[in-house]
């Protein structure tokens, strides 16, 4: 008596890589609307900052015009002799 398991097992099989499929499928769904939520939380939050400092009256934070950072000793121009 000979029974072959074969389509049994070949079916077994395609549902097992049927499964890890959905499955990556389903958690790579997940991840991307959570970056699509965190992305809009974020940007709203910075709209709503610039906002509110425009309501406080204050303007964008950029230096004086003739602003230089101070350098250590010795990385200035050369003296002139």
């Amino acid at each position: 008596m000979y029974e072959d398991y074969g389509v049994i097992a070949g079916w077994g099989i395609g549902m097992m890589i049927f499964g890890v499929v959905l499955y990556l499928g389903i958690l790579a769904l997940g991840i991307w609307i959570s970056y699509l939520i965190i992305r809009t939380a974020v940007k709203n939050g910075i709209l709503k900052a610039d906002d509110e400092r425009a309501r406080r009256g204050y303007g964008p934070q950029v230096p004086p015009q003739g602003y230089r950072p101070s350098q250590p000793p010795g990385y200035g121009h050369p003296p002139q002799g």
